[in-house]
């Protein structure tokens, strides 16, 4: 077609026609993303970062790695918001150097734009739900999710205008375990997590650091007392060659002392999770429920997700995860019990009656 938007439009939606074999996409258009067209290339990115939706794909970033340095802005804008996609609810091994791009990105007073606005939405697609969603257009079944699919097509359109990108919320899922009952309440349960809790683990918390820097007035220096700093250091220097070599034994020394008090902590390879739990995609392949001496039992084998449980031993008591409204809590407290104040949260207003004035 001549129109670059149609072009646009039809490379970037080949995404959602490859969304169910996410690793062919790449393949796919990876000629697309070379094109000397910049419309072609952004249409490239945007459709392996839809097809490639928190997968993590290594060929989705390999391709998406030359197009963050692009010479035309809203190229790299589309190559930051793909690379989001594909990297919702990954590790934070791998999440790690984007991010630190990210806010490269965004602090640089002589960045584009519409780049800046690519890395504040891929931001926040890292971070969507507080790290608790991830983007999912087909279901566990592998179904399309028609409401992610429009969803994520509408938010496609920001292109035109931006208020659209709230759409993606339509394409969001929770990446939670919920284990209910034939009640369909939350008993209590463990599931075990064939790998380290720091693997799947919350990111740390951002913290800026507030620096001050105080002016100092330029201190005039005279010609004689140049000259017997010079001399100071000269005399100086004589006497600390002889003290050089031990010196050097020492900071070795030191540096010997400070490896072995750094050694790595033995964090257990398995660990277990309370019901609910979160676990995210990537996560999915080392949960498993114990089958020894455990009373519940997945009626389907899945580890994500609402996920009913067969109680095998139903004529004992039933031990429920404990679950109290805000309101409910401050009532506690008001009459005598602990609560958090943070948690606490005010009345609704009385019902009144407004009269606009006169």
């Amino acid at each position: 077609d001549v129109s670059d938007d149609v072009r646009r439009a039809a490379v970037m939606f080949l995404g959602f026609v490859l969304c169910s074999a996410p690793e062919e996409c790449p393949r796919i258009v990876s000629l697309l993303a070379e094109s000397y067209n910049p419309h072609l290339r952004y249409g490239a990115a945007m459709a392996v970062g839809i097809s490639c939706s928190g997968a993590g794909t290594n060929s989705a970033i390999e391709l998406l790695e030359p197009l963050l340095t692009d010479a035309v802005d809203f190229v790299r804008q589309g190559a930051l918001l793909a690379k989001a996609l594909v990297l919702i609810q990954q590790p934070e091994s791998v999440t790690g150097s984007f991010r630190k791009h990210l806010e490269k990105v965004i602090g640089d007073k002589h960045e584009d734009t519409l780049c800046k606005l690519g890395a504040i939405l891929a931001t926040g697609i890292l971070d969507a739900g507080g790290r608790n969603v991830t983007i999912r257009l087909l279901s566990h079944s592998r179904y399309p999710r028609m409401e992610a699919i429009v969803g994520m097509a509408v938010f496609t359109q920001y292109w035109y205008w931006f208020p659209l990108t709230f759409f993606i919320s339509l394409a969001l899922s929770p990446t939670a375990l919920i284990g209910l009952n034939a009640d369909l309440k939350v008993p209590k349960l463990q599931v075990q997590c064939s790998c380290k809790a720091s693997i799947f683990a919350y990111p740390e918390p951002v913290t800026t650091e507030s620096k001050v820097s105080v002016a100092k007035a330029p201190t005039a220096v005279l010609s004689t007392t140049a000259k017997a700093k010079a001399r100071k250091e000269r005399e100086s220097k004589k006497q600390d060659d002889g003290k050089t070599e031990d010196l050097a034994k020492a900071v070795e020394a030191e540096e010997a002392m400070e490896t072995d008090d750094q050694a790595p902590s033995d964090e257990p390879e398995i660990h277990m999770l309370d019901n609910p739990a979160r676990v995210v995609p990537a996560q999915e392949k080392y949960i498993t429920f114990p089958q020894a001496d455990s009373r519940y039992i997945p009626l389907k084998n899945s580890s994500t997700g609402i996920v009913m449980l067969r109680d095998l031993r139903p004529s004992e008591p039933v031990e429920l995860v404990a679950s109290e409204a805000p309101n409910a809590r401050a009532g506690n407290a008001s009459a005598g019990g602990e609560a958090n104040p943070t948690e606490n949260e005010p009345e609704p207003p009385q019902p009144f009656e407004y009269v606009p004035p006169s």
